[in-house]
């Protein structure tokens, strides 16, 4: 399969995806508007949107898709590092259930002081649950690392959609009730990812698949990748300070805030998946089978196609994004007022959109490379920007403040990756 053709496949399945991502927030929307209980429910959602982010910007993937590149043409080798990876990923998984099970309390207590008394309690119950997602999320990077390496993109694509549809599920079991529902449906939704994307692997017949076989961990394979993932998880660690700094400023404004911010990162994530992160999983393979002279042409010619497809986006988003909040979400329990509030952060993270689309793709110049540093500097530069301004920006320009300083901060981290790029 050609890169543009894995790139337009991609997309196509991220754009149901996005589409039924659409359907769930309109949905949440519907039933519970900028309600508290809407709040404890975005609160809850932090720990898989962060899974999504770490895997989206490359937890596993950046360290796996050039492993797995490299001896696409060994089957036995493949499949020992296969299994080796899903052992580490499913014991990842597991101590991250575990503490979040155990530490919900102070977890909660620290980056959610806006809950209190019953509210707070049922929160870090919730907490507790969601973290069962873990122990499906990191093997399904996995899973998805290895077929992209092996160039199939499309039909890994499905796995969000299995998630929605089962937290759409969830959401009109619930009826507008105790969200403990979605949050469970949240959670089988992973597990129905993860054993799509296993059955994937199984049908691609790239090496035998049996029990026996399962039970195979290389060291050394596990000594490299974990060396490899150790910089990228401090890298994308320090990233994720973003949105948690964002959801503590938010948290103690008024009520509803936090739904209001998931309304809008929604619709912002949609260009974002279409476009930047199908780019950016499409081009990493290709990149890692380059020299040096030949993946720099390569990536630049990534940046500018990413470039030049975001900014109309971004113009579009500045001018419309009233209109387009209100297209998607105003119904039932979703006023005026919510839209508005929503559609002022749209617009504001709508800036942070190009950023954010050329960060993916210099970051995978510099994995494909198994540099690691660097993103991770910059990422931790950019992290500090957003809380020196964070606060202030909230304080002069309201809930739209946080779009604001997280633009300003991506925008930091663009111009170090771009002039480090270039040396």
């Amino acid at each position: 399969m050609s890169l543009l053709n894995a790139f337009f496949s991609l997309s196509a399945l991220t754009v149901l995806s996005r589409v039924s991502g659409f359907v769930k927030v309109a949905a949440l929307a519907a039933f519970y508007g900028r309600s508290v209980e809407a709040d404890m429910y975005m609160a809850v959602m932090l720990l898989p949107d962060l899974a999504y982010k770490f895997l989206s910007e490359g937890l596993v993937s950046c360290a796996a898709v050039p492993m797995f590149v490299e001896l696409r043409d060994n089957k036995e080798k493949i499949k020992n590092i296969f299994w080796t990876l899903i052992w580490i990923s499913l014991i990842a998984g597991f101590v991250g259930t575990i503490i979040f099970a155990v530490f919900s309390k102070p977890i909660c207590d620290n980056i959610l002081p806006g809950f209190t008394g019953l509210e707070m309690q049922r929160v870090q119950f919730m907490w507790s649950v969601i973290g069962i997602y873990l122990m499906f999320a990191i093997p399904s990077g996995v899973l998805t690392s290895f077929l992209n390496a092996n160039m199939s993109f499309a039909l890994p694509a499905v796995g969000p959609l299995l998630v929605n549809a089962f937290i759409i599920a969830g959401i009109f079991a619930a009826s507008g009730g105790a969200i403990e529902k979605i949050v469970c449906a949240t959670v089988v939704g992973a597990a129905a990812q993860a054993f799509w994307l296993m059955l994937l692997v199984k049908k691609s017949n790239i090496f035998k698949f049996d029990f026996k076989t399962m039970f195979v961990f290389d060291k050394q394979a596990a000594k490299e990748f974990i060396c490899a993932v150790t910089p990228i998880a401090i890298w994308v660690s320090s990233l994720t300070l973003i949105p948690v700094y964002e959801r503590y400023l938010l948290s103690m404004q008024t009520g509803g805030s936090l739904a209001a911010l998931n309304y809008a990162e929604k619709l912002f994530n949609l260009p974002l998946g279409i476009i930047s992160i199908s780019l950016a999983n499409v081009i990493l393979p290709h990149l890692s089978l380059l020299n040096d002279k030949e993946r720099k042409v390569f990536l630049f010619k990534s940046f500018a196609a990413a470039f030049l497809s975001v900014l109309p986006i971004v113009v579009f988003i500045w001018f419309f994004a009233e209109a387009i909040v209100e297209l998607v979400y105003k119904r039932g329990q979703f006023s005026l007022e919510d839209a508005s509030v929503a559609a002022e952060l749209f617009k504001s993270y709508s800036l942070a959109l190009l950023p954010v689309s050329l960060n993916l793709v210099l970051n995978r110049g510099f994995f494909s490379k198994r540099k690691y540093f660097l993103p991770f500097l910059s990422g931790l530069i950019s992290s500090s920007v957003l809380f020196f301004v964070g606060a202030g920006f909230v304080t002069k320009f309201g809930v739209a403040g946080v779009g604001y300083a997280a633009s300003l901060a991506y925008f930091v981290q663009t111009f170090i990756l771009f002039v480090c790029t270039l040396l």
